[in-house]
C-alpha cells in the first residue's frame, strides 16, 4: 500500500513524505480510538465503602413480617462480595438479591419470626467497584416486636494460645447439642471474632436460661460447627442475659482441635 502511494505519488510529481506521514498517522489515530478499558487520571480510590441508610432502619420497631430489607452504600460495589458476606442472625431464608446502582434489596421468602430482632450484618469481605474492603463489619438490627433487644455477649476466642481470628461465635438460649452427624447446624445469635480474637453478640433479648455459646474455625464455609473435622468448642449454659439491657463479658472460648486432627 506504501509503495504504490510512492509510484502514484511520484507520477503526479508530489513529494511522498507528506502523504506517507498522514498515511502512518492515520494508523495511529485508528490504534489509539481501539483500546478498550477504563480511563486512566484521577487519584486512586482509598475510601472505604459505607452503608448510608437501611430499610428497616437500625433501631425500629413493629417492623412488618413481610417486610423487604434493602441497604444503600455510599458508592458501586462488588456485589457478589456483598452478597457472600451478608448474614442475618436468626437465621432467615432470603430470595434473589436485586441491585439498583449503589442499593441493593432482597425479601425473605417466608414471614419474618414474630416478636423477635433481628441482626443484619455486612462482613468486611464486602468491597466497592475497586476492591477497596469495608473499614469493618457492620450490623443493623430492627424487631418485629414492641422492641429490639439490647443484651450484649462478648469476650474473646483462643486457638493453640493465638487469637482465633474469624472464628464464628453462636449464642444460644436452648441447649447446643450436636445432631446425629456431629453438626451443630445454627443457634439464635452470633458474631466473628476479630483479628485480636474478641467478640461481641449484640441484640440479646432477655431470657430466664442462661445463654450456651459455642465457636469454631468454618473451614467448609458452609455455616455449620462440623465436630468431626473443625476447631472449636461448646460452652453451656455460661451467659445469664435476664433483664433488658445486662451486658456479660470478660468470657474466654478456648478453642480444640476435632478429635484425631490439628485443627484450622
Amino acid at each position: 500500500m506504501v509503495r504504490r502511494l510512492r509510484r502514484d505519488a511520484a507520477r503526479a510529481g508530489v513529494d511522498t513524505l507528506p502523504v506517507v506521514g498522514l498515511f502512518v498517522l492515520a494508523l495511529a489515530l485508528i490504534a489509539g480510538c481501539a483500546k478498550t478499558g477504563m480511563p486512566g487520571g484521577g487519584p486512586e480510590d482509598t475510601d472505604p465503602p459505607v452503608i448510608v441508610a437501611t430499610t428497616p432502619g437500625s433501631g425500629a420497631a413493629g417492623v412488618d413480617r413481610e417486610s423487604a430489607l434493602t441497604i444503600e452504600f455510599s458508592e458501586e460495589m462488588d456485589r457478589s462480595s456483598v452478597e457472600r458476606s451478608l448474614t442475618i442472625d436468626p437465621d432467615v431464608a432470603l430470595g434473589r438479591f436485586e441491585w439498583t446502582g449503589t442499593t441493593l434489596r432482597t425479601s425473605p421468602r417466608s414471614l419474618l419470626p414474630d416478636s423477635t430482632t433481628i441482626v443484619v450484618t455486612i462482613g468486611g469481605d464486602a468491597r466497592d467497584y475497586h476492591g477497596v474492603a469495608i473499614a469493618e463489619a457492620v450490623s443493623f438490627a430492627f424487631s418485629t416486636g414492641p422492641d429490639v433487644a439490647t443484651g450484649t455477649i462478648a469476650g474473646v476466642a483462643t486457638f493453640d494460645d493465638r487469637a482465633a481470628s474469624g472464628a464464628l461465635v453462636w449464642a444460644c438460649p436452648e441447649a447446643i447439642v450436636a445432631d446425629s452427624a456431629g453438626i451443630v447446624r445454627s443457634c439464635e445469635y452470633g458474631a466473628v471474632a476479630g483479628e485480636d480474637g474478641a467478640f461481641v453478640i449484640r441484640n440479646v433479648r432477655t431470657h430466664p436460661r442462661r445463654y450456651g455459646l459455642v465457636a469454631f474455625v468454618d473451614r467448609d464455609g458452609d455455616g455449620m460447627f462440623d465436630t468431626s473435622r473443625e476447631t472449636g468448642w461448646i460452652a453451656s449454659l455460661l451467659a445469664l442475659i435476664d433483664s433488658p439491657g445486662d451486658s456479660v463479658g470478660g468470657i474466654e472460648l478456648v478453642l480444640l482441635p476435632p478429635p484425631g486432627g490439628d485443627g484450622e
